[in-house]
């Protein structure tokens, strides 16, 4: 592990404190300024879309500028396009800067996964390191949307700088050489993993759907915003503990057909206004976000050479399950009235089932031969 690990973890953190109060900030945002549900699912789908070519050209830059450079190179992109939102009052302006936003996380996932992988991180520190981020950010979700988003947008662009500065610290020695990258790094036998990229399709439209629709629930029937920090932090609080605990965790309660069938539960979530049975829900909904997570990542960290590579299909796949799952949800609300989380729930155990079946299959067969 290297000796700059805290600027690491210290980075991983900002990003995901940052990401996890960008959407409901974003989403709140819009709303007040006029936009209908299903314009803002379309800026938060497709402003994801911009999210899967900068994570694609991350293993590329990775080879060439190192990881020093691309993480300090993301977070100014990033403090850009948060700045950008004060000058942003209607849709394509919005999803400009959203966009933004978006390309900059997408740069710097990769980049950090590939970074922490070569340092012989495991798969719950270094999930256990973002996933406390996004902890702290669901948090404090509620307090913060009580303030100006102008003035919320500004703090955190200031945040991303002062975190650019700080990524300065950052070992560049533990980096790889371009020959390194093209080792076992043909695309297509990538691709055909199958599970791993099925499970970030899951996971993402299980994320986004809570943190798109339910800001957009509570708003939209007048409830408490407290509401929207109880589910985001109870959510994401189990995930961590399951990031955590995820090596000991017996095999049988970490099923992922298990984790599956539980993302149907996020139904639940506008049923009841009971905290404590949104509580559950919301943890439910975080445990089977959580395994399904882990098992993707830690199929991705065991490929060794070309993880370069393969840590930038999983987050354009994450970026990609962001894309389509808020738009089909909205859009399922306006043509079918149905619940737009409900409706994103469902989606994530279609995707996650086949992966599933095909993990399960691959096991057999490894414990056969």
């Amino acid at each position: 592990m290297p000796r700059d690990f805290g600027v690491a973890y210290v980075s991983s953190f900002v990003a995901s404190f940052l990401q996890s109060v960008f959407i409901p900030t974003l989403v709140v945002y819009a709303y007040l300024s006029s936009l209908r549900e299903l314009e803002i699912s379309l800026i938060t789908g497709f402003a994801s879309l911009v999210y899967i070519p900068g994570a694609l050209a991350s293993a590329g830059l990775y080879s060439r500028i190192g990881a020093r450079r691309i993480i300090v190179l993301a977070f100014g992109i990033l403090a850009t396009g948060l700045a950008a939102h004060l000058f942003s009052h209607d849709f394509y302006s919005i999803l400009l800067a959203a966009s933004i936003v978006l390309l900059s996380l997408g740069v710097f996932w990769p980049a950090l996964e590939t970074y922490m992988s070569h340092s012989g991180t495991s798969v719950s520190l270094f999930s256990f390191s973002w996933s406390s981020g996004s902890l702290l950010g669901a948090f404090l979700t509620s307090t913060l949307l009580r303030f100006d988003a102008r003035l919320l947008f500004a703090s955190y662009a200031l945040l991303s700088v002062i975190q650019a500065l700080l990524a300065l610290k950052l070992n560049e020695k533990v980096s790889v050489n371009e020959s390194e990258v093209k080792h076992d790094n043909n695309i297509f036998s990538l691709l055909l993993l199958v599970t791993p990229w099925l499970y970030c399709l899951a996971y993402a439209s299980s994320a986004s759907g809570v943190f798109t629709f339910y800001p957009l629930f509570v708003e939209r029937n007048g409830l408490s915003k407290d509401y929207i920090s109880l589910v985001n932090f109870s959510m994401l609080l189990s995930r961590t503990i399951t990031f955590f605990f995820y090596e000991r965790i017996p095999a049988l309660i970490r099923d992922p057909l298990l984790a599956s069938a539980l993302f149907l539960v996020g139904g639940f979530l506008t049923k009841t206004q009971q905290p404590l049975l949104v509580v559950l829900t919301s943890m439910l909904i975080g445990y089977a976000q959580g395994v399904i997570y882990a098992t993707a990542l830690e199929q991705v960290f065991k490929r060794g050479q070309g993880v370069e590579r393969a840590t930038s299909l999983f987050e354009s796949f994450i970026g990609l399950g962001y894309a389509i799952a808020p738009p089909i949800s909205g859009l399922s609300h306006v043509l079918l009235h149905a619940e737009p989380i409900s409706f994103s729930s469902m989606l994530s155990l279609l995707m996650a089932l086949p992966g599933t079946i095909i993990y399960r299959r691959r096991k057999i067969k490894n414990a056969s031969s």
